[in-house]
């Protein structure tokens, strides 16, 4: 995800707006191919071809595959359309979803030593012989469900960070 702002966003802008970067791409996206073979396909110089590939490749739209050997002996590298996607949105929606993780993970720390403190307590009290009380509290309830769960701390984590994903989804595809 790009911010409007960064710096990425213009230079994917620019090469977005450029005939020859869009017909390159367009190329790259059927065939893994070096400049050359580029230059040959699109009729176009070799010059226009390298500045527009270094173009694709700081923007991060095309990749350096991999690179094969010249009749020369020359590497000459092939590229390949970028593995990503890209998203440039106007209002940064991840400075609202990293606190919500550290809030949510704070959350889960905070009930993973509540647990570990009641048992802690109810060991206690039954390593020392006490009677147990048959009155039970909304907490000591509340202890009981999540000590029931395994790792109780964890699915709430767990649950929290997949609303979070889910609320991200939402506002990607609702914009």
């Amino acid at each position: 995800m790009v911010d409007v702002n960064d710096a990425r966003a213009g230079k994917i802008a620019e090469v977005i707006s450029n005939k020859t970067s869009k017909k390159i791409l367009t190329l790259l996206a059927d065939n893994e191919l070096s400049e050359s073979e580029i230059a040959g396909k699109l009729d176009l110089p070799a010059n226009t071809v390298n500045y527009n590939i270094k173009k694709l490749v700081e923007s991060g739209l095309i990749e350096k595959k991999s690179f094969l050997w010249s009749a020369k002996g020359r590497r000459v590298p092939i590229y390949r359309v970028s593995n990503k996607k890209i998203v440039i949105s106007p209002k940064p929606i991840l400075k609202g979803v990293l606190p919500a993780v550290l809030i949510s993970g704070l959350i889960a720390f905070g009930i993973k030593l509540w647990t570990d403190m009641q048992y802690a307590g109810y060991k206690a009290v039954s390593e020392s012989g006490a009677e147990a009380v048959s009155v039970t509290s909304g907490s000591d309830a509340l202890y009981n469900f999540l000590a029931s769960v395994p790792n109780s701390w964890a699915w709430f984590f767990i649950g929290a960070l997949t609303a979070l994903l889910i609320y991200v989804l939402w506002n990607w595809f609702k914009s």
